[in-house]
């Protein structure tokens, strides 16, 4: 997903008056409040935009709601746009004071041609104006970490017919996604291999699918899992209109039993069956059995809510 580039105060404030040397006519002293004035502008803009690209998790979309707040509590990330909001409004505030004091040294006759009041003036506002954005950087240094974690965030596409896979960590589910669609995901013989999601697509009478690989579940209540876990429950909620839990029959079958019966109870609304990439004799007795070759060639998946998903 989207998510805006954090460049810290130091950063900010050299681009800002590379910017604003350029500016020749603005050092004159009867150009001084636009000097100030371009100050104010480049750096709120610069604020304001980092404040507008950071995740929204008012949004009525399930699946990036569950995603934000599953890297990052709302009310910390709240705090973390106070912040930045708070300093807009400082700078904002701060600006014009000076610009007030420059206007008034610049009617005041006697001080007019007072080079040095000028100067003094500018670098005393730069440098209050640098104090303000260097408490910033606090905030900052944890958006930075927080980063490339919404950064890694997969961008589905909730216009098409989607099949989640699901099981536990080794599953075969990565393996599965490779053998249906043409994804190049990594695949090892490690539990949590997948730590985001991956995407691939295949084509059945022209329609297009999209297969959503998750990372594997090992505990039952949502409260236990560690954040790779809740990514595939975001998947399965916001995502899926269709749920393969991938079975192993090498792994524990009741713990697959179990893992199986806990998602299809907690998602009562939606389709589960059961595949694996060990052919048809890789059955769960009792459940709903399909093969890969049933799921690419004949297996129903409906769109059933193609209008809340794109909320």
């Amino acid at each position: 997903m989207n998510f805006p580039k954090i460049e810290k105060s130091n950063e900010i404030l050299d681009v800002v008056i590379k910017k604003v040397r350029k500016t020749k006519d603005y050092q004159r002293n009867e150009m001084a409040v636009k000097y100030i004035s371009l100050y104010q502008i480049e750096i709120t803009e610069r604020l304001t935009n980092v404040l507008s690209k950071l995740p929204d998790y008012q949004t009525t979309n399930k699946y990036y709601s569950m995603m934000f707040k599953n890297i990052c509590p709302q009310t910390t990330m709240d705090k973390y746009k106070n912040h930045i909001s708070k300093s807009v409004s400082v700078i904002n505030k701060l600006s014009e004071r000076y610009k007030r004091q420059l206007l008034r040294l610049l009617a005041n006759k006697k001080d007019r041609y007072k080079k040095e009041g000028f100067v003094k003036l500018k670098k005393e506002y730069v440098g209050r104006l640098a104090s303000v954005l260097k408490r910033l950087d606090n905030t900052f240094n944890k958006l930075l970490i927080l980063e490339k974690e919404f950064r890694r965030i997969a961008t589905p596409r909730f216009e098409l017919r989607t099949i989640v896979l699901t099981g536990l960590p080794n599953s075969g589910k990565t393996t599965y996604l490779s053998m249906i669609t043409e994804a190049c995901p990594e695949i090892n013989s490690y539990a949590f291999t997948t730590k985001a999601l991956n995407l691939g697509y295949f084509k059945r009478r022209q329609v297009m699918y999209q297969v959503v690989d998750t990372p594997g579940i090992i505990h039952k209540e949502f409260k236990e899992m560690n954040a790779i876990e809740k990514q595939a429950i975001a998947a399965i909620k916001g995502l899926a209109d269709l749920v393969v839990f991938v079975y192993n029959p090498n792994l524990d079958k009741e713990e697959q039993e179990e893992i199986l019966r806990v998602i299809k109870e907690n998602n009562l609304e939606k389709k589960v069956v059961v595949s694996s990439t060990y052919g048809k004799d890789a059955r769960l007795d009792g459940e709903e059995n399909i093969t890969m070759e049933e799921l690419l060639e004949s297996y129903p998946v409906e769109k059933k809510d193609l209008v809340s998903k794109k909320q």
